[in-house]
């Protein structure tokens, strides 16, 4: 059994080039299984190339991972082209961008496309490769997929800032986020992950780059500080030995990080000396009826207050990602995401808006069954959702950099004022280095706007 793994080209009309550490994941697994595997990111090789063709021509089954919604569109143009030429073989698409999709919705998007199949899991992998057993992700080394990698985009990967898996989950439930939440963080083991930085750590010693950029897959990194600390102990025994300097960026809540400091005043200074050199906290705005109703009631001021000078006091940078503009919010809540988002950038903060999606369909969307909103609700957001399934280039307006729209935030007033604030923070504080998020337009269907909403996504620089 053969298969060929394609990581999508970013989709605003350039390329995007990082470490796919799900898929590199994945392939060492189905490796591990004795599946022969074939690995293409289309970011760094068109998919009409010759070591493409050879490859597609000599596989069984084709595979594409989807981060996030804005590349479902994207994934669907591939697999036209791919059926286009005669490539006919089973598709799976899997990723965060279509794991906790509705099936329906899923097969209204990629129907009429020949055996597409959604891969929620290791269950439709097993199951469409034959395959009785897959070693779980917890339990594997990249390693034997990176040197698979062409010394080319190996180098191109590995010198730069890449995500680096050490845990999945996150006990807190906020209301507008698509990840695994709800449910105890659980860790890697540590012998897969020794492994995988061995081998990283001597590569790049070898290609003379001194500096280890990783950001840790942690939701909600200070859940678990003792199995924290022992990773990040980990994470630069392995820097130290080969003589690399580790510089790591991690998220966490304001919650725990209070509690941790509260319970062990020397933690943020034991975590800078592991090499943590930037913290980005969850607060999403300072509106305490939108964290009511977001879910977010863990989020207390005085304890972000607290936990931002302790951190900017031992030296390590504190990035506030701030989720704003929600539909539903007030203009008085608007008003102090904004003023608060001034404040901290004055206080040593590195301000990270983004503006917020009531629903995603890897997130919230309207139920297949039971789905009994408040009044008048369910027709609203029923349309919403008819949009998006009508139309999957209109996902792109999922993107939580990209400006708001009708799709996104019906009400015109809503709308204006989340886009003007979105805007201000970023206009006010990037000249200063204080905000690197950078926005994306809608783009829209026909007429000089689509032109010119392309070209200025196309020259927008990449949100970190």
């Amino acid at each position: 059994m053969k298969i060929v793994l394609f990581q999508p080209r970013y989709p605003y009309g350039k390329s995007q080039v990082y470490l796919p550490g799900g898929l590199m994941n994945l392939g060492s697994r189905l490796m591990q299984a004795g599946v022969g595997v074939s690995f293409f990111d289309l970011n760094l090789i068109e998919i009409d190339s010759d070591a493409v063709i050879t490859a597609l021509i000599n596989t069984d089954e084709i595979g594409f991972s989807v981060l996030g919604p804005p590349y479902i569109d994207t994934v669907v143009g591939y697999i036209k082209w791919l059926r286009r030429h005669n490539f006919l073989q089973p598709v799976l698409v899997g990723g965060e961008g279509v794991a906790r999709l509705r099936h329906g919705d899923f097969k209204k998007w990629f129907s009429g496309l020949g055996e597409v199949v959604q891969a929620r899991g290791d269950e439709e992998i097993k199951r469409n490769l034959g395959l009785s057993a897959l070693q779980s992700p917890f339990d594997t080394s990249m390693v034997s997929m990176l040197k698979w990698l062409t010394e080319e985009s190996r180098r191109q990967y590995l010198t730069a800032e890449f995500a680096l898996f050490l845990s999945d989950g996150c006990g807190f439930n906020c209301g507008f986020c698509a990840a695994l939440k709800d449910t105890k963080e659980k860790y890697r083991t540590t012998a897969s992950l020794r492994d995988e930085l061995e081998y990283i750590c001597r590569y790049l010693k070898s290609v003379g780059h001194s500096e280890l950029k990783v950001y840790l897959s942690n939701l909600d990194a200070l859940q678990t500080v003792v199995e924290l600390e022992e990773r990040l102990k980990d994470i630069w025994s392995a820097a130290l030995r080969f003589g690399i300097t580790p510089h790591i960026r991690c998220l966490a809540t304001s919650k725990y990080m209070f509690l941790a400091c509260r319970r062990d005043p020397k933690l943020p200074a034991r975590l800078y000396r592991y090499g943590v050199r930037i913290i980005a906290f969850g607060v999403d705005g300072a509106d305490e009826e939108t964290w009511k109703r977001e879910h977010k009631t863990h989020n207390v001021l005085a304890e972000i207050e607290t936990v931002t000078a302790i951190v900017l006091s031992v030296g390590i940078t504190v990035e506030l990602l701030m989720v704003i503009g929600l539909q539903k919010d007030r203009p008085l809540a608007l008003l102090r995401h904004l003023l608060f988002s001034f404040r901290k950038a004055f206080q040593g903060a590195v301000i990270r808006p983004y503006l917020g999606r009531s629903m995603t369909p890897s997130g919230r969307w309207p139920k297949e069954t039971g789905y009994i909103p408040k009044k008048g609700e369910v027709v609203a957001r029923e349309l919403e959702a008819q949009a998006f399934l009508e139309d999957a280039s209109l996902l792109t307006r999922l993107d939580y950099t990209m400006l708001g729209s009708k799709e996104t935030h019906p009400d015109w007033k809503e709308r204006w004022l989340s886009n003007f604030v979105y805007l201000l923070i970023i206009g006010t504080l990037a000249p200063f280095g204080l905000c690197p998020t950078r926005p994306l337009f809608p783009v829209p269907r026909k007429g000089i706007g689509k032109l010119l909403a392309r070209v200025v996504n196309r020259l927008m620089p990449f949100d970190r």
